[in-house]
């Protein structure tokens, strides 16, 4: 290798080559090998706009059950990384940060009708239980939702919170 190199160095002494020509650059500085790429950029992954209303349907129609991300990018033809990561970029929150931010408009839509319990609710509302229900609801507005409830009661009737 190292004898190629050097009948290379010399015939290139011997020879003129332009400034720009890349072999003469790798033998000028005395290498054989082209210099790293510098790192491409980032790309962002933003989904088009008819991927979010789809993705937004297919999540909106799961609402009773499961959230099954695996369905909704095998529909718009991507992994489910990809989908993760071009919902976060689009929206500004993961899939599943807005179904629940979904689920948990639509359980209070529901808390408003003092008829129906907690535990109907949480169904409704694709829960696993009431607890579940009650943890998620607390997590996103900081009030458990019977709290909420009664809050909502006493406003209504002019007591204050």
């Amino acid at each position: 290798m190292e004898e190629s190199f050097l009948i290379a160095a010399s015939v290139a002494a011997d020879q003129e080559y332009p400034s720009g020509s890349f072999d003469h650059h790798l033998i000028a500085e005395g290498r054989t090998e082209a210099p790293p790429l510098p790192p491409r950029p980032r790309t962002r992954a933003h989904l088009a706009a008819w991927q979010v209303k789809l993705a937004r349907d297919m999540m909106l129609a799961q609402m009773a059950g499961g959230l099954a991300l695996a369905d909704v990018a095998r529909r718009l033809d991507m992994s489910v990384s990809h989908f993760i990561k071009g919902f976060r970029e689009s929206e500004g929150v993961s899939p599943y940060h807005w179904f629940m931010q979904r689920r948990i408009a639509q359980a209070t839509t529901l808390l408003r009708d003092e008829t129906i319990p907690l535990s109907k609710v949480a169904d409704e509302c694709g829960f696993a239980d009431q607890s579940h229900f009650t943890k998620a609801f607390t997590r996103l507005l900081g009030i458990s939702p019977g709290r909420w409830r009664r809050n909502l009661r006493s406003s209504a009737l002019g007591l204050g919170a």
